[in-house]
């Protein structure tokens, strides 16, 4: 799954995370791509402009944590992308959610536990 986001963003998909370090998270686990923080300074509204500006023309892939406030951020972000004419990607966001929500709440903590994973699997 994550070979196919990379590969999104390989194509110039942008990624839009709650935080700087969500962002350093997937790069961790070898997303490579642009990231737009959602949390980064300003408010949602202005965050949206500079979407919009950013986003013209290209996929918009939504991958907020897995918590309460994720799961509200990222239906409240999609509302917003689809009046303005985007089509926001959910399906990562709500495939990792289904896989992961148990053990992991966040894009943080995603990168370790599967950084977990790996080592133990490497013993």
């Amino acid at each position: 799954m994550l070979e196919a986001l990379n590969e999104k963003a390989g194509e110039g998909a942008l990624i839009l995370v709650e935080g700087r370090r969500d962002a350093e998270a997937l790069e961790r686990l070898g997303v490579k791509g642009e990231f737009l923080c959602v949390k980064a300074g300003g408010s949602l509204p202005e965050t949206l402009s500079r979407l919009e500006l950013e986003a013209e023309g290209r996929e918009i892939i939504v991958l907020t944590d897995f918590d309460r406030g994720g799961v509200e951020l990222a239906m409240q972000v999609s509302r917003k992308l689809e009046e303005k004419g985007f089509h926001p990607n959910l399906e990562f966001w709500l495939r990792l959610k289904a896989l992961m929500s148990r053990q992991v709440k966040d894009m943080e903590g995603l990168a370790s536990y599967l950084e977990n994973v790996k080592r133990k699997l490497s013993l």
